[in-house]
């Protein structure tokens, strides 16, 4: 899989690319940073660091944006991901700086190829601005998000999840943009379900890989308070999910369902609104025929709406307690 991440540089963000940079099958060629649980100069330097402790220093890191178009009023997260966006540890200065002089939008342009994935783990300012500019051929790329909530609730606000109230406007042009086939979205029903439990921090804490050494810590400060809106005792990992789903869609049961974002300004500012009327629910990505009030108005997205919790924890321990590198060296 040839992968673009989009990425808002937090604890979850990093546990995601730590484990794509451990998977054989993921062609990881560029990472966009934008502004979500960090401003965008933050995140772009967290990940930069993010991928030289992964052994993917290689791969390069383009600024993006930070959010500018009108939002709900959203406080940074920082009892859940630190002021710094990664729990506040001490860190040496990355070796090499995010690209100079190139942005998320040339990334977009130069590296989204035909048959290119591209995964959004924070607030879609970047890949709005690159689909209106004309940089994101969405016709072209696949797209999975970790964002918004069918039936879920929300936790930024009442009814919206974090990515999706950070920038409801990215989010709804990127939803409305032609892909090739409808984006997989792994928002607040599948993520509050694919939890880690005590087995998986006993575990963590217990090997000594360098993925464990790296995550251990801060997965630790994440899990007070992160899982505020899942079952007691238990934590999700949103990103990493997304991104086992990106690379293995039958992680999650999804079924094609319309979306729309509100972007009106009220009470459900942020909220993604599924469509999940019988009447309403499309087959292979067409609407059904009939009644017209049941007809879809939104974009067509599989919605993930359950998932396989056995098979993420038990991925969860074997990548933080295998000693072995994958085949590209990553570790």
């Amino acid at each position: 899989m040839r992968l673009i991440v989009d990425s808002d540089g937090g604890i979850d963000d990093a546990t995601a690319l730590w484990w794509l940079c451990r998977n054989p099958d993921v062609d990881l060629v560029a990472v966009t940073a934008v502004g979500g649980s960090v401003p965008v100069a933050q995140a772009a330097i967290n990940l930069r660091f993010i991928l030289e402790a992964a052994g993917a220093a290689h791969v390069p890191v383009y600024p993006g944006l930070d959010q500018t178009a009108p939002a709900p009023p959203t406080r940074r997260p920082v009892m859940i991901h630190g002021h710094d966006g990664l729990a506040d540890l001490e860190r040496t200065p990355p070796v090499h700086a995010p690209e100079a002089g190139k942005s998320a939008l040339d990334a977009f342009a130069e590296l989204c190829e035909a048959g290119t994935s591209v995964l959004a783990l924070g607030p879609m300012t970047n890949l709005a601005a690159g689909i209106t500019s004309g940089a994101l051929r969405a016709g072209g790329a696949s797209l999975t998000f970790m964002g918004g909530s069918a039936r879920a609730g929300g936790n930024a606000r009442p009814t919206a999840e974090a990515n999706i109230a950070h920038d409801p406007y990215a989010a709804d042009v990127v939803l409305r943009a032609p892909w090739g086939t409808p984006p997989r979205m792994v928002g607040l029903d599948v993520t509050h379900r694919a939890t880690l439990t005590g087995r998986e921090f006993d575990d963590l804490a217990g090997s000594r890989t360098p993925a464990a050494k790296f995550l251990a810590g801060r997965l630790a400060y994440y899990g007070r308070h992160a899982g505020m809106l899942c079952v007691p005792g238990e934590t999700p990992c949103h990103d990493l999910f997304a991104a086992m789903v990106c690379a293995d869609p039958t992680f999650v049961d999804a079924e094609i369902l319309d979306v729309q974002v509100d972007t009106g300004g009220g009470a459900a500012w942020g909220t993604t609104v599924a469509d999940l009327r019988p009447l309403a629910r499309r087959a292979h990505g067409a609407a059904p025929a009939g009644d017209g009030n049941a007809a879809g108005e939104g974009a067509a997205v599989q919605v993930g709406l359950d998932a396989d919790v056995d098979r993420f924890r038990a991925a969860f321990r074997s990548f933080v307690t295998s000693p072995l590198p994958n085949s590209k060296g990553t570790n």
